[in-house]
């Protein structure tokens, strides 16, 4: 079952053409995938809907006039049709108000939705115009209406011979829109929060025929809330330590986890031979004073683990001192009272000994997820022992990538795979009249680049964060 949209114009926002003497061509940027499509009509001022009839040359009223999204679709120009349009079709758009109707359709094997970015009329006015503002739409910065803060606005304009290009911005802080001001007013330590913001660009090129002033781009950098959006680091699991009846000296270790580009999975073991727990030793007898008083058995201290009785009775901690590098425990006990003590000896720290990886293979019963699998065999001089413990590392690798060439412009919109996860904010794209969009969840980047110029990218990536699903070791002697 096909899905379908419609966008269209409004009063408010319709193409004003009425100072254009000439049109010359419509230019389009959109993104059509497979099994989908646009289509449009157009309205010049107040009259019908129509379409143009490519096979008698003129414009036609569309059948339906109370537009629908599936009537759209249905009766409307494609946008090769409407970009092929000559400045002879377009004059009837010169000096009107023209509105314009977009239907979208989605059929049942598409996986992606098309998407419109602009329509551009190019004509040639009455009058002599230097300075021009152009206003954007309203960026929504966040879906909870909660503002977020703004980390930076990057602005790419071209100004030759005395144009001149002025950027304005104005945000709405969740109840209301302020005043136009300098982009700059925006950026600032610490950070201004906004639900939406939306830009004028005030285009001024005073000598006629050689001044440029153009606005490529603007982009906003900001995150919800006061966490860095984008994670990146090593992430550790470890099991929970068991007792073994016998020394342990192999092990094989399989870690369930995603398939996920740019990290890396490490495991390691820990075998060590268990400690004494030492239960009820004689210290001495309480004389009223102060008393210092060494364990009998002082390798290998435990820190946590020590109790101190009085006559059988648990003493508070802030009530005696221990050492745990000599054994030496200082205690004031009333006269004729029994003093003991609990405690671990014998103890060691965790060894984290490397596991060797062994092989990947895939899960029978998801094919998202792979299981890696781990050796460990001890030789000599390797660790073995009855207490054991298994660790798990998860990385996400990082690094960047200049200026590298993707392809040739062609003067309407490419997909490109990039083979790492970038970080949007670090993107940048030449040639710099190219208009571009990153598509977070695929790391597709489209361009739009002028025909025959090189396409570069530089930028900064890090894997996304994988998890284990789950763990299983197996001990043997």
């Amino acid at each position: 079952m096909s899905r379908t949209a419609l966008i269209q114009t409004t009063t408010a926002n319709a193409k004003d053409l009425s100072n254009f003497s000439t049109v010359s061509s419509i230019a389009i940027v959109a993104s059509e995938p497979t099994n989908t499509k646009l289509t449009y009509v157009f309205r010049a001022d107040d009259g019908n809907w129509q379409k143009y009839d490519t096979s008698s040359s003129t414009w036609k009223d569309v059948a339906t006039q109370s537009l629908t999204a599936e009537s759209v679709v249905s009766e409307g120009n494609t946008t090769a049709d409407v970009t092929a349009l000559t400045s002879t079709a377009l004059a009837a758009f010169a000096g009107k108000m023209v509105n314009i109707a977009v239907g979208m359709e989605m059929d049942a094997d598409a996986t992606e939705a098309p998407s419109l970015t602009s329509i551009t009329f190019a004509g040639e006015t009455g009058a002599t115009v230097t300075t021009k503002s152009v206003d954007s739409d309203a960026i929504n910065l966040t879906d909870s209406g909660k503002p977020c803060e703004i980390l930076a606005i990057d602005v790419s304009k071209t100004e030759e011979s005395g144009g001149t290009v002025q950027v304005l911005a104005s945000i709405n802080d969740g109840s209301s829109w302020g005043e136009y001001a300098d982009y700059s007013t925006y950026i600032t330590s610490p950070a201004t929060k906004a639900t939406a913001i939306k830009f004028r660009a005030v285009l001024t090129a005073p000598n006629i025929g050689t001044s440029v002033a153009k606005i490529n781009s603007v982009s906003v950098n900001h995150r919800t809330d006061g966490v860095a959006t984008f994670s990146e680091g090593t992430g550790t699991c470890i099991s929970k330590t068991y007792n073994f009846s016998n020394p342990i000296t192999r092990a094989h270790l399989m870690v369930k986890h995603p398939v996920v580009d740019d990290t890396e999975i490490t495991a390691y073991v820990s075998l060590r031979k268990p400690p004494t727990y030492v239960s009820g030793e004689v210290l001495g007898t309480g004389t009223g004073k102060s008393q210092t008083v060494k364990l009998a058995n002082t390798d290998g201290l435990a820190s946590h683990g020590f109790v101190l009785y009085f006559d059988g009775e648990k003493q508070d901690d802030s009530s005696y001192s221990f050492s745990p590098a000599d054994g030496q425990v200082t205690f004031t006990a009333d006269s004729g009272v029994a003093v003991t003590a609990d405690y671990i000896a014998g103890w060691s720290a965790e060894t984290w000994t490397p596991m060797t990886h062994d092989t990947v293979y895939p899960d029978k019963n998801d094919t998202t997820l792979v299981d890696d699998q781990f050796d460990y065999i001890a030789g000599t001089n390797d660790p073995t022992g009855t207490v054991g413990a298994i660790r798990v590392d998860l990385k996400q690798n990082t690094g960047s990538e200049k200026d590298v060439v993707l392809g040739t412009g062609i003067g309407s919109e490419q997909a490109f795979k990039l083979p790492h996860h970038a970080k949007q904010e670090s993107i940048t794209v030449k040639p710099d009249k190219a208009t571009w969009k990153y598509k977070d969840k695929t790391d597709v980047i489209t361009i739009t680049a002028p025909a025959d110029e090189e396409i570069s990218i530089s930028y900064k990536w890090a894997a996304r964060s994988n998890y284990l699903e789950s763990l299983t070791c197996i001990f043997n002697e």
